[in-house]
């Protein structure tokens, strides 16, 4: 699973990282991005010109009923992409890159959880595999709806959690939003674990399982003798 992020680079950074080629919607630099919120997420849009747009996090896949509450699921596993119905639509055709610096994980057992913050190592920011609705909740300043995938855990993951968001190589992103490619066999390959020696993590306060706090020092290694 991955139900907390981070993103606080400049969007000029995020675009030169990701090839963005224009981009739409507000965006709000934030270390402790939850569900529901709206952030920036790049696709292929007309023409394969690659695009920036605030999206809601919280994948839409479908117009609820009057009175009836949306399902917006914030994950898509590896192994339901290509094989349920509410995915398989979207993994042929509407893939998305997802940027990041960070994401959190915990450990630990309910009411005693310990949360680390896990980043990239050698490179400014992560681009999460995701996919993209045309739809979002009415009350949200978004057009546009996201999941992330997950796939199994590496070696540094593993400690922590079962899960962990697919996480491309920036020689990966063209492949992944190509909008000719529609393979779902090819596509599975880009769903792996990311290589051991490209994480690296440290355990950060727990004031970070409050989202209301959204300040740098959520990100700062916790001093756990203070």
């Amino acid at each position: 699973m991955c139900g907390r992020y981070v993103l606080y680079d400049e969007l000029d950074e995020i675009d030169h990282f990701l090839g963005v080629m224009e981009r739409h919607g507000e965006y709000h630099p934030s270390y402790n991005i939850a569900p529901s919120n709206v952030m920036p997420v790049a696709f292929a849009g007309e023409g394969g010109r690659r695009m920036l747009e605030s999206m809601h996090w919280g994948f839409m896949g479908w117009q609820p009923k009057p009175g009836e509450s949306p399902f917006l699921p914030i994950n898509t596993r590896d192994d339901s992409v290509a094989k349920k119905p509410m995915w398989t639509k979207a993994f042929a055709e509407r893939r998305c890159i997802i940027p990041a610096n960070g994401f959190y994980e915990w450990t630990g057992t309910k009411g005693n959880k310990t949360p680390h913050y896990i980043y990239p190592k050698g490179e400014p920011l992560f681009g999460f595999a995701g996919l993209y609705s045309d739809l979002a909740p009415d009350n949200r300043p978004a057009r546009r709806s996201y999941s992330i995938i997950t796939t199994s855990p590496n070696q540094v993951m593993e400690k922590i959690h079962d899960r962990m968001p697919v996480i491309l190589h920036p020689s990966e992103f063209g492949k992944w939003l190509d909008p000719a490619q529609h393979d779902p066999g090819y596509l599975q390959e880009f769903l792996q674990p990311f290589p051991d020696d490209g994480l690296q993590e440290h355990i950060v306060s727990k004031a970070v399982g409050n989202v209301r706090n959204n300040e740098p020092g959520l990100i700062a290694k916790a001093d756990l003798f203070g």
